[in-house]
């Protein structure tokens, strides 16, 4: 069961200290809010709105919030105690009647390794996996509880990927680790097809759960993407490989960049954008027989290896690419021809509605208009200094080291569904529970009869 740990008092947070004695969650204040990018007023001149704020518990005294990663519908945050932590972020289609509402903290689950390397937290509908240590941890999404933990034959080198029947978990070893999403219930890896014959349709082909070694070429160092109901990835040395299902098992589709990748490639379905180090840009189509090119561009500029922030975003027909001290650049998806070059060096974090967001070199939050790349609006980070990169949704997701975690929506988008005063201090911060729940709890239909 996961364990709901209330906040650690310390002396450099003592208002969260004193919430824990029966203080109203609007009296919490521990960090300045005021004149920072999660001010309402603030926000708002910035075309946003906050859609929520919540304070995760942890032992803040003595840790920090190290990594936090946006799913489309959660956001799961770690922290260096050892907890992962998970927020609803936004409503699904598919949310049954009394589903959590959107910027609930979901719950906190302990795995008992403080300290430990962070990978990213791979998210998927029904499973968050979590590579910690020598090991991969499956967590239920709705929540917490881990579902298995399978020890790792090798250190992993990047997150672990759900993606439908399997986890696919990076090694050090140069070789993807593919283990079963549920090691409980054995995958189909074929359903029989209308216009079968009867024998043909009752049959079912079962796969074994023994985990598989993949060879990856490489070391893999980023998480890899969904694709095509399997997994690709990229290799430090510019290795990609494309592993999806086929008629009769697996195929694999494999194509070589010859030189470093910058950042995480950029996969949208079953296309793939890729940077170099060495001022390339390439977009890749699946074809029959394997992985095709489409185009190929240079950004006339030396990009830089080991850059922290994934460098590359995607909003339409428009393709943004971080060029380190060159700027940013702007550029056609669906030719390569660049629009537009900003000299303005920043982090990507997300793109929100007609604006990317970006760290610039003076630690400011900066928009830039994705039709010319001018800036046009400034937000004062303020505590919030824990980059959230977000490609899965158009939100910027803000996170301070002490486990402040907010969103910030464009503003009329939101009011447009639920008409506010923009000025008013929004929702209090969410207090979790501080307490375990029961088995009867957990056994109901109401604490897990909902989707996300």
């Amino acid at each position: 069961m996961p364990r709901i740990l209330p906040r650690t008092p310390s002396c450099l947070n003592l208002l969260l200290a004193l919430a824990t004695v029966g203080l109203p969650a609007a009296a919490v204040r521990a960090e300045r809010l005021s004149g920072s990018a999660a001010d309402p007023v603030e926000a708002a001149g910035a075309g946003l709105t906050r859609e929520w704020i919540v304070q995760l518990p942890f032992q803040s005294d003595g840790y920090r919030l190290d990594r936090v990663d946006v799913g489309r519908w959660l956001v799961v945050a770690q922290s260096g105690d050892g907890m992962v932590h998970a927020v609803r972020a936004a409503a699904s289609p598919q949310a049954a009647a009394g589903a959590p509402a959107v910027g609930t903290l979901l719950w906190s689950t302990s795995l008992g390794v403080p300290q430990a390397p962070m990978f990213p937290a791979g998210i998927d509908h029904d499973l968050v996996a979590v590579a910690r240590d020598m090991a991969c941890y499956g967590l239920d999404v709705r929540t917490g509880s881990p579902l298995w933990r399978r020890r790792l034959p090798a250190p992993p080198s990047a997150g672990s990927l759900p993606v439908g029947d399997w986890v696919y978990t990076p090694l050090r070893d140069a070789s993807v680790y593919r283990l079963p999403a549920n090691p409980y219930q054995r995958p189909r890896q074929a359903e029989p097809q209308e216009g079968d014959t009867p024998a043909n349709q009752s049959k079912v082909v079962r796969v074994s759960l023994d985990p598989v070694h993949i060879n990856s070429h490489g070391i893999v160092e980023q998480l890899p993407d969904p694709y095509a109901g399997g997994a690709i990835w990229c290799t430090h040395n510019g290795h990609l490989t494309a592993i999806e299902p086929a008629d009769k098992g697996w195929a694999r589709h494999e194509f070589h960049l010859r030189q470093q990748p910058n950042g995480p490639i950029m996969v949208v379905d079953q296309t793939i954008f890729a940077a170099t180090i060495t001022g390339e840009l390439a977009r890749f189509e699946d074809a029959p027989g394997g992985l095709r090119l489409s185009w190929r561009t240079l950004l006339e500029t030396s990009l830089h290896a080991n850059q922290p922030q994934p460098q590359l975003m995607l909003k339409d027909k428009t393709l943004i690419v971080s060029l380190g001290e060159a700027g940013i650049a702007a550029h056609n998806a669906e030719t390569g021809k660049r629009r537009w070059l900003s000299a303005r060096e920043g982090s990507l974090l997300a793109i929100v509605g007609d604006n990317l967001w970006c760290y610039d070199r003076v630690n400011r939050l900066t928009a830039l208009r994705l039709t010319d790349g001018q800036p046009i609006a400034f937000l004062d980070p303020g505590p919030f200094t824990v980059p959230v990169v977000n490609r899965a949704t158009e939100r910027l997701v803000l996170a301070s080291p002490r486990g402040l975690l907010a969103s910030l929506a464009p503003l009329q988008l939101v009011a447009a569904a639920h008409p506010v005063n923009a000025t008013e201090d929004a929702a209090a911060i969410s207090e979790p529970a501080t307490s375990e729940p029961t088995d009867a709890e957990t056994d109901s239909d109401a604490d897990v009869a909902f989707s996300f």
